[in-house]
């Protein structure tokens, strides 16, 4: 409702008194004043009288279309809390937490700033929300519709049985197996509980994270959305047990892969894969911390110290496994003599921007050794330019591990994340070891001085 129109007085036929004037003048301030009060009163009352927006509490389907016709889904979990609701994705086993959720009006914004993007949308009713998942490291033009639906609606839906198919637990896998450049091993790992089926890839760079999805009849389907990447396996289970399939990873990217059962499957070792280049003897760089202060491998901190020097991003989920871990072990050994310095190759437009993604990721696992800003890029060609002591960088993360001396003694490519199982548990019990078999080493060396 508009406030009444303000009243007009006849225009003076003489020039009035400067007092009159003033008189005058108060008087309409106090009118406009009145009125503008009045307006605001009333349309707090409005607001306050408009219905809050309400969302189904519980499990929802949330589904992205990739392409027409192709969607990945994903499960999603809102829960109501004091300060509001809260969101979490579900991967098989893995539960991926965002950051706040904000209502606006009748549109939902699902913030995940560790890995700068969102999930903006429009609620069509308490059970139905349709949007964009942004992924701002890419660009802000990086957009996946979705359509999210509340109930117990299943990843994938099931059809048909496949108790007559038989899929076995490891696979040899090939992707892109017709284009020779392209090609690159894996294995594939799976657990079958009648129609639900979990798993991973493993490749010699790192693994696709927790798959979750079901065998409907031969076809075997698996997603995973772990917060940067919108993973999409397919494929058929051949009579001879053997699997010929599709891999989507977003919007931008698909690739034929195959593969056949065989428990000996084995890749390169990860320690074989990384080196320091003839005439080269350790490691060295300057780069620049979150404050802005210049460290090196030269300075006191790490003088006598057990050094493991990763490479990393706070964009890259196998990273975000890897940093999980060295903070435990941090925390753990740190007063034995280990130290850790994190090498940050961030896709970030200015310093600023990466200073501000390095700093959440850090405040979200609990970090506390020193990450670098090393590149504003990450480019596996630049990235090896700023570590010229290296003959590449093959993968994000890659590890390095230096003894007390300053040498040398492992260099890691990639990491099995706690989605892989087996493997993720075998390396935290064998590097474990080798962690305390360098902190001892350095320990006796100090006795023997003494």
């Amino acid at each position: 409702m508009r406030p009444p129109a303000e009243h007009i007085d006849s225009l003076p036929t003489t020039k009035p008194s400067k007092m009159c004037t003033l008189q005058a003048q108060s008087k309409t301030h106090m009118r406009n004043s009145f009125y503008l009060l009045m307006a605001v009163l009333m349309l707090a009352g409005c607001q306050s009288s408009a219905p809050e927006t309400k969302l189904e509490t519980g499990h929802w389907r949330l589904a992205m279309e990739l392409a027409p016709g192709v969607e990945l889904p994903v499960d999603l979990e809102l829960t109501s809390q004091a300060e509001g609701y809260q969101a979490a994705f579900i991967n098989g086993e893995e539960r991926i937490e965002a950051d706040q959720v904000r209502l606006v009006g009748d549109s939902i914004y699902i913030d995940m700033s560790v890995f700068d993007a969102q999930f903006a949308g429009k609620i069509i009713r308490p059970g139905e929300i349709a949007g964009d998942w942004i992924n701002f490291v890419k660009s802000a033009d990086y957009r996946i519709p979705f359509v999210a639906l509340a109930g117990d609606h299943p990843r994938f839906p099931a059809e048909s049985s496949p108790e007559s198919v038989e899929l076995s637990d490891r696979y040899a896998v090939t992707f892109s197996p017709e284009n020779p450049e392209d090609s690159y091993p894996a294995i594939g790992v799976f657990q079958r509980n009648g129609q639900i089926v979990q798993g991973t890839f493993l490749t010699e760079t790192g693994d696709y994270r927790y798959l979750a999805g079901v065998l409907d009849g031969d076809e075997l389907k698996l997603s995973c959305f772990d917060g940067a990447h919108a993973f999409l396996f397919e494929a058929q289970v051949q009579p001879d047990g053997s699997l010929t399939g599709s891999f989507r990873s977003g919007s931008h990217w698909e690739e034929p892969w195959e593969g056949h059962p065989d428990p000996d499957v084995a890749l390169r070792e990860p320690d074989q894969l990384t080196f320091l280049k003839e005439g080269y003897e350790g490691v060295d760089f300057r780069f620049t911390n979150l404050e802005g202060d210049t460290i090196s491998l030269s300075d006191s901190r790490y003088q006598g110290k057990v050094v493991i020097v990763q490479i990393l991003g706070s964009w890259c989920p196998n990273c975000m496994d890897e940093t999980r871990l060295f903070a435990k072990w941090y925390d753990r050994y740190e007063q034995q003599g280990l130290e850790i310095v994190g090498l940050a190759f961030e896709r970030a437009k200015d310093q600023a921007q990466a200073v501000k993604r390095v700093s959440k990721m850090k405040e979200a696992l609990g970090v506390n050794y020193e990450i670098l800003i090393a590149s504003l890029t990450t480019n596996k060609q630049e990235a090896a330019r700023a570590l010229p002591m290296l003959n590449h960088i093959l993968s994000y993360p890659t590890s390095i591990y230096l003894d007390r001396e300053g040498r040398v003694r492992k260099i890691h490519t990639g990491f099995y994340g706690p989605g892989t199982g087996a493997p993720y548990d075998q390396f935290v019990e064998e590097y474990s070891r080798f962690l305390e078999k360098l902190l001892a080493e350095g320990d006796l060396s100090q006795m023997a001085a003494n």
